[in-house]
């Protein structure tokens, strides 16, 4: 037990020191609150399903209209992503129903087209 402590310990060391030092470098100061624009872009790249996700979550707010003034950002993408989960959930059991146990995707793949 005592080596696996020691070897957590040295990877901490390794890994997670180093980490926290990158994003600490990477996040603006408290005095800027400003992302550079090179930073922001990088992240964009990144991380491309966040531009996504954002435009969800803007016509959300247009769907919704005076609704939306009552969550939050966090609170508007959670719901956003647990309604886009029940439906693609709905709908793979729809397709299961049609397509004898199998999804469109799955019979997709099975003849070479995904």
């Amino acid at each position: 037990m005592i080596a696996l402590e020691q070897h957590l310990y040295i990877s901490e060391n390794k890994i997670i020191t180093p980490l926290i030092e990158v994003i600490h470098d990477a996040l603006p100061s408290p005095e800027t609150k400003a992302i550079s624009p090179t930073l922001k872009q990088s992240l964009d790249d990144l991380f491309p399903e966040q531009l996504y996700d954002e435009k969800n979550i803007q016509e959300a707010i247009k769907i919704l209209g005076d609704i939306a003034n009552e969550f939050n950002h966090y609170q508007l993408k959670d719901e956003l992503t647990k309604v886009q989960c029940l439906a693609e959930g709905w709908l793979d059991d729809f397709e299961r129903g049609i397509f004898g146990g199998k999804t469109l995707n799955e019979l997709l793949h099975e003849k070479g087209g995904m």
